[in-house]
């Protein structure tokens, strides 16, 4: 006899027991860590994701040179900011003098000198002039008059600089006296054709100026209606010629150089030789008060039995005695 079984009804619902079961995630079995870990690491020794890798690398730095490339396409070389230092962005190459012809003084000092009478150590230039030797080694000889300094300059930075200006500061903020000691005039290595610029480092006010032919034509380089700059741009050289003279006082100094990069303003110091100031002392008035002074025959009438290149020594008071009337002496007997 057939027995009529109720039948049982499923339905959607969650009873609190499925609700607890399932609440939290199945713990992994550990034959599945396995297979999961061994499957990552397979995947990144994969030498496919290492060529993706690599060609990604390669498309980020290309992009970024583009990216730069067009940045300075479209600003001015001189508002890109730079990762050098803008107090770095000028490298001064060389300093060197480059007077071609004039007066130099040995000063005095307190001990003997090279080759020295105890005096400021001359006691034998017009030996070492004479035979071309040098004469100015171990010795403190300062330009008289005028000098002559090539100063070589060139940008650092990946961006445009403009130098605006250049100042010559003085040590003390003045010049002192002239010079005494002895006095040489002695021919020089020749001048190159590069930017010339003048500079009256005794003046009240000095300042660079541009080489006229007579000193009324010299206006301010730097500054004024006709003011210019000096651009460098990365790796550029740029060579200028100070001729500076002095007429009244001994002065030591070194150039300010103000200049611009980046949007931004700095400034750099240029010194002389082995970072020691510009010398420069203005003649005495009177020759008298040398104690010697050294001159070639260019300076004397020279007769026709002497020979061309002799140098001649004086004392101070006899050279100044020989020029007082104003002519061009006949050269001393040697």
């Amino acid at each position: 006899m057939a027995t009529n079984r109720r039948g049982t009804r499923r339905t959607g619902a969650l009873t609190r027991a499925s609700v607890r079961r399932g609440s939290g995630q199945r713990p992994p079995r550990p034959d599945e860590e396995d297979e999961g870990t061994t499957g990552r690491l397979r995947f990144v020794q994969s030498p496919t994701t290492w060529l993706v890798g690599i060609l990604l690398a390669v498309v980020t730095v290309t992009f970024q040179d583009v990216l730069t490339a067009t940045v300075k396409t479209i600003l001015p070389l001189d508002r890109v900011p730079d990762r050098l230092s803008p107090q770095n962005a000028i490298d001064v190459v060389e300093v060197r003098d480059v007077k071609d012809i004039g007066y130099y003084v040995v000063r005095d000092a307190g001990g003997a000198g090279a080759g020295g009478d105890g005096a400021g150590g001359d006691g034998k230039i017009l030996e070492e002039i004479s035979s071309g030797g040098p004469w100015r080694e171990g010795r403190k000889v300062v330009d008289a008059g005028t000098a002559d300094w090539m100063i070589t300059v060139q940008g650092r930075a990946s961006q445009q600089v403009r130098i605006t200006d250049i100042v010559p500061v003085l040590e003390g903020g003045r010049c002192e006296k002239p010079l005494g000691g002895s006095l040489a005039h002695f021919p020089s290595q020749g001048v190159m054709d590069v930017i010339p610029l003048e500079l009256e480092v005794d003046a009240p006010r000095p300042r660079l100026k541009t080489s006229g032919k007579e000193a009324k034509d010299a206006a301010p380089f730097f500054t004024g209606p006709q003011a210019k700059h000096i651009t460098l741009n990365q790796n550029e050289t740029e060579a200028f010629i100070v001729h500076a003279t002095a007429s009244t006082g001994y002065c030591r100094w070194r150039y300010r150089v103000h200049y611009e990069i980046g949007g931004s303003t700095a400034e750099t110091t240029i010194s002389g030789p082995g970072g020691k100031p510009f010398e420069l002392t203005a003649r005495l008035a009177d020759a008298s008060g040398y104690r010697k002074v050294y001159f070639p025959t260019l300076d004397c009438v020279l007769p026709d039995s002497r020979l061309p290149h002799t140098w001649y020594e004086q004392t101070g008071a006899e050279y100044a005695r020989d020029r007082r009337s104003g002519k061009v002496p006949p050269c001393p007997k040697s």
